[in-house]
Formats: structure tokens, sequence, C-alpha cells
């Protein structure tokens, strides 16, 4: 398996701009997109999401709707690993197989998702191409508000698997 490192860097400034991220979760996520999620940060360090608070992302007690964070944080741990996707070859199955959500604070405001473990996502995908099996890593992401107070912590377990004609799809 190779990743063209021209391309995955080409597919994370296509994810970091607004204008075309939002026509791409306007087609392929309309809740992200009616609740104004974005894309801050996406590199082979770490990736930041954030959404607004406001009247689209609110529950009735004026914060910040868990699912609608939940959302935030899976997208924080999902695009590196779609944007490696769209960088190699292979095809990729990716899908959240778990979640653990600890929530700590009132969320208010702007909210941002940070998750560090890009590559733990590397790893994982390019252990799938040497094995032919499913791999399953675990992904933290700190929830945290406009003053920089965590409101929420996440785990995300996603699956991979890469789909070659050599193994049985």
């Amino acid at each position: 398996m190779s990743i063209d490192e021209e391309k995955l860097n080409s597919e994370f400034k296509v994810l970091k701009s607004r204008i075309k991220f939002r026509m791409f979760a306007a087609m392929s996520m309309p809740a992200a997109w009616f609740a104004g999620l974005r894309i801050d940060r996406l590199d082979q360090e770490s990736c930041v999401t954030s959404l607004p608070g406001g009247w689209r992302t609110q529950n009735p007690f004026k914060t910040m709707y868990w699912a609608v964070q939940g959302m935030g944080a899976e997208l924080a741990t999902g695009a590196v690993p779609f944007a490696i996707s769209r960088a190699m070859s292979e095809k990729l199955r990716m899908f959240v197989v778990s979640t653990e959500a600890k929530f700590i604070k009132r969320a208010k405001g702007r909210i941002t998702f940070t998750c560090n473990d890009i590559e733990a996502a590397r790893m994982a995908i390019e252990e799938s191409a040497n094995t032919g099996e499913s791999v399953e890593r675990d992904f933290f992401v700190v929830g945290k508000d406009i003053s920089g107070e965590i409101v929420s912590e996440w785990i995300f377990k996603w699956n991979f698997r890469i789909i070659s004609s050599e193994w049985e799809k």
C-alpha cells in the first residue's frame, strides 16, 4: 500500500477550505452542514473541528446538544483517515464501532474538538494493508469552549480494512 503524500496534502487542503468543505458537507453530511461544522486544522499532527453555539446546535437547556458535540468529535477522528483513503489506490472501508463520552461542563458558544492521534490512523491503515485484516484503534478527542476549558472528552473506536482484489470483500 502506498499513500501518495502529495495527494494527501491536497486532500487536507480541500477539506480545510471552508467553501469546499461546506459543499462537501451539504452533499455528504447535511446535518453537519446545517449545524455549521467546520475543520479548523488538518495536518499530519492533529485535526481540529468546531461547531458554533446557537439555535442550530442547542438543546432546550440552551447548551450544545450532546449529539452535535459527537458529530464534531467524530469528524476530528475521521477526517484524516478519510483523506488518507482518497490519497491511496486501494479502497479503505472505515466505520465507527463504538464511542464513549464524558461531559465535564456545559457546552456554550463555539466548541472546538481536537484529536492528536493522527499517526495511529496511518499505522492502523498500513497494518490492514499488510495483513488484509480489519484493524481497530481508539482515538481520543477533547472538546473545549472559547475560554479553553474542557467541556467533553470522547473516545471513538474506528475499524479500518483495506479492500483489495487479493482479499475477500
